[in-house]
C-alpha cells in the first residue's frame, strides 16, 4: 500500500507543473506567477516529504529529512525544464498571432 501512496505522490510531483503552467496559459490572469509559484511549493513540497516518508518506512534511512529540508530545491529544479517549454510555446503563439 505504501508503495502505491508513494508512487501516486511522485506522479503529482511530475504532473503539477505541466498543469500549473497550463493552467496559466489558458487563464493567466487567474495563475500569477506568485500563485504559481505557490502552488507548486505548497502542494509540490509536501508531497516530496509524504512520498520521502512512505519510501523510508519500507527499506529505511532518513529520505524525509533531505526532502524536508530540500523538497522546495527539487520542486523548483523539477519547474525549470517546464518552464523553458512554456517559454518556447509561448514564442512561438506570439509570432504566429495566437
Amino acid at each position: 500500500m505504501n508503495q502505491w501512496l508513494s508512487m501516486l505522490c511522485l506522479a503529482v510531483i511530475a504532473v503539477l507543473p505541466a498543469g500549473v503552467l497550463s493552467l496559466r496559459a489558458v487563464r493567466p490572469r487567474l495563475m500569477p506567477w506568485w500563485a504559481m509559484l505557490l502552488v507548486l511549493l505548497g502542494v509540490g513540497w509536501p508531497m516530496m516529504v509524504f512520498s520521502a516518508m512512505l519510501q523510508e518506512s519500507q527499506s529505511g534511512g532518513a529520505g524525509h529529512v533531505g526532502a524536508l529540508f530540500f523538497g522546495w530545491a527539487l520542486m523548483l529544479l523539477w519547474f525549470v525544464p517546464w518552464l523553458m517549454v512554456y517559454a518556447l510555446i509561448q514564442h512561438f503563439r506570439r509570432r504566429s498571432g495566437r
